[in-house]
């Protein structure tokens, strides 16, 4: 559920000239009126009818980072179309109950999506009059739609200008002065922002001591089985999402911090700009998608051993019926 680049291009070996103190001034101004935005869409198939989606972005209007994605396509829709003018918080509840998600399309407009919405084109519809480059967002997200689909489709945007304290309220951003979980904050720090490029999502262990996997034996790729802490903001969304699609939350591990405490934080890759983390204080056995997968295959192989066995000695029996018919 794909995002900005950071590059910079060098003009032969002169250095570049340090920023005024106009420039500086401006920097400071925007972070000081740092604010947000959310795109918000629906889209259909007028023709066919056989599919339909929406989504809301929520982006940093200053940097064009995503703040939080929901996105939904269904060949089902049960409900009314969806109105893409109402508040963010209230559509954002309306999508996930638009019908049965169709997880491969979905993953492919997701991305398609992210490809055309970029960090550039985020930054620009924030600090503009919305309505001057909304019509230009919408033909590029349209036409990667239709690329995918290979359908032709009508596309409604809205956007909806934010504040920082809209994104605090929302659990999205943490407020001013607010009490942060300072060891998490540092694992970030230490294992680099780059794997955090989005949210953080507090997950629960899920403890499996017989068929699990130590934590020390843990390696990057490994899918952990977790529950995700109840929360407002992104941890909900994530759940609803599993809910609706009957998903277990099972996440690769992308990164392992151990502490001096013996403490260790272990980070999960949810998508591409939301992370999990779980923290424990032992070499605790968890539970793997790799070994309920092991325990079913055994499984498999016993059923088709007994079905085996099964048919020999019914051949064998019907074998001797024979036998005894012709000769005794």
């Amino acid at each position: 559920m794909p995002n900005g680049q950071n590059g910079q291009s060098s003009q032969g070996q002169k250095p570049p000239a340090p920023p005024s103190a106009a420039q500086e001034a401006n920097g400071q101004a925007g972070e000081a009126t740092q604010h947000y935005g959310a795109l918000k869409g629906y889209f259909y198939t007028p023709k066919r009818g056989d599919i339909w989606g929406a989504f809301c972005f929520l982006f940093n209007g200053a940097t064009g980072e995503s703040m939080d994605n929901v996105f939904w396509v269904t060949r089902m829709l049960s409900g009314n179309p969806i109105d893409v003018t109402m508040g963010w918080r209230g559509l954002n509840k309306v999508i996930p109950n638009m019908g049965v998600y169709e997880k491969p399309m979905g993953e492919k407009l997701v991305n398609s999506l992210i490809e055309s919405f970029s960090a550039t084109t985020r930054i620009e519809l924030g600090n503009s009059d919305a309505s001057s480059n909304l019509d230009a967002v919408s033909e590029s997200i349209r036409n990667g739609f239709e690329r995918v689909t290979h359908c032709f489709l009508e596309l409604k945007l809205a956007y909806e200008r934010l504040s920082r304290q809209d994104m605090v309220n929302a659990g999205l951003v943490a407020g001013e002065g607010a009490t942060e979980t300072p060891e998490i904050a540092k694992v970030m720090e230490e294992v680099g922002e780059k794997s955090f490029a989005g949210t953080l999502i507090n997950c629960l262990p899920v403890i499996d001591p017989v068929y699990g996997k130590p934590v020390s034996e843990l390696k990057l790729g490994d899918k952990l089985e977790v529950r995700i802490q109840s929360g407002a903001g992104a941890a909900e969304l994530v759940q609803k999402f599993l809910d609706s699609t009957s998903q277990e939350p099972v996440f690769p591990v992308c990164a392992i911090e151990k502490k001096d405490d013996e403490k260790t934080y272990v980070l999960l890759e949810i998508n591409e700009e939301v992370k999990g983390v779980i923290s424990v204080t032992r070499d605790l056995r968890l539970r793997t998608a790799e070994e309920e997968v092991s325990k079913k295959t055994v499984i498999t192989i016993n059923m088709d051993n007994l079905v085996l066995f099964g048919t020999f000695f019914a051949a064998f029996i019907v074998i001797l019926i024979i036998i005894r018919y012709l000769f005794f």
